[in-house]
């Protein structure tokens, strides 16, 4: 809950209020979400955490993560890893379809130390 204008203002029920707008922050980790209280029309803003695809198409293993400590673990010590953030499951799935008809998934082992 955030508090603004001495309204309580639920953020996880943002369609209390109107929306007013949406913007990637410059980082692109977050979107500012903007609303108007559906009490006292007071605008409100709330950071919320964008979602995240790693997706790796060479590497130990391939495919599509939401964790990017997992698809670190999986391009660690290999060499000519290919690995991308992308920010909609659409687009990752988009990227991993191009590697996929441009012949380019390899699984390959890590090199040895």
């Amino acid at each position: 809950m955030s508090a603004t204008s001495g309204c309580i203002v639920d953020l996880a029920n943002l369609q209390a209020g109107r929306f007013v707008d949406a913007r990637t922050t410059p980082d692109k980790k977050h979107m500012e979400v903007t609303v108007k209280c559906g009490h006292c029309d007071q605008p409100t803003s709330a950071s919320v955490p964008r979602e995240e695809y790693h997706v790796v198409t060479v590497g130990q293993a391939v495919g599509i993560f939401t964790s990017g400590a997992v698809a670190d673990t999986l391009i660690n010590g290999v060499e000519g890893f290919a690995r991308r953030k992308v920010y909609s499951w659409s687009e990752a799935v988009e990227v991993f379809k191009f590697a996929m008809d441009a012949g380019s998934i390899q699984i390959k082992p890590a090199k040895e130390k």
